[in-house]
């Protein structure tokens, strides 16, 4: 077995059986221990490159739905990513409350309130070495105490093993990718766990074109939710964490609430088989 720690999530992962050990956890949404004993909500809001007023309503609406994992990426811009933080300011809720996570160049980490995830959004195109000299940054921040967990977007499972070859203090704890109905069959889950990595979707309802899917919608209306809360629910049976993104406030809530039903081992198999998507019209 590796000698790095494994994730832990608070729901059973049969398909990952590293990554299933039992989490106790409050509240409606799930979480998931890192690598490094860091606990992640599973769900969070994470702002597209919108204008500043719509960053700052969308973060303000994300906040009022519940979400308390809000993720912000440096190619949003700095207008969208100050209103953001003008929407968490004004919200009043503590910082203790809060999990935050930024992008490489992110400014808004410093020893006094650190990042509790700093990502790479790519890995380096030159080769390994030039991962290995991102990594050794990472790892630098990390040790200093501007970040709490540090993690990358983008890596394919060559890349990871770059990392583990030239780390000197921890691996990735997230690889953000993209992941949803359709990826049944990407090995992505099982190769990032091998180094203790959880997956994080972005694009979680594919092009959007989910919201609706058929098949979706039927295995929705079993359970009075919708083709998206069960797209949803698919990425957190899978033990992968999900970065989503609305505008509207209903649809925010809608996306956190998937706690109350589980889809069967017979659906999840026709999920995972389903890439050929029809729609409703």
């Amino acid at each position: 077995s590796a000698p790095w720690p494994r994730a832990r999530w608070k729901n059973r992962c049969p398909a990952v059986e590293h990554l299933s050990q039992p989490l106790a956890s409050e509240g409606a949404v799930s979480t998931v221990v890192l690598n490094n004993g860091v606990e992640m909500p599973s769900t969070a809001f994470a702002a597209q490159v919108w204008p500043g007023a719509t960053c700052k309503s969308a973060t303000a609406a994300a906040l009022q739905a519940g979400f308390r994992f809000i993720w912000s990426s440096i190619l949003v811009g700095a207008p969208c990513q100050s209103a953001q933080h003008g929407a968490i300011v004004a919200s009043g809720i503590s910082r203790d409350e809060l999990f935050l996570a930024g992008t490489v160049n992110t400014g808004g980490c410093s020893d006094a309130d650190a990042c509790y995830r700093l990502m790479l959004d790519y890995p380096a195109s030159a080769g390994c070495d030039a991962i290995a000299g991102q990594w050794k940054a990472f790892e630098e921040l990390y040790t200093g105490g501007q970040a709490r967990s540090i993690a990358v977007s983008n890596f394919s499972p060559e890349q990871l093993k770059c990392v583990q070859a030239h780390h000197s203090v921890i691996l990735p704890a997230v690889n953000q990718m993209p992941f949803s109905v359709g990826h049944g069959k990407d090995t992505v889950v099982a190769d990032d766990a091998a180094f203790g990595t959880v997956v994080q979707a972005y694009s979680p309802l594919g092009t959007g074109s989910l919201a609706r899917d058929e098949l979706c919608t039927s295995i929705g209306q079993r359970y009075g939710k919708s083709a998206v809360q069960v797209a949803l629910k698919w990425i957190i049976q899978k033990c992968v964490s999900i970065a989503t993104q609305s505008t509207n406030l209903q649809h925010l809530k809608d996306d956190l609430d998937i706690s109350d039903f589980s889809l069967s081992d017979q659906e999840m198999a026709q999920l995972n088989d389903h890439s050929g998507l029809t729609f409703v019209v």
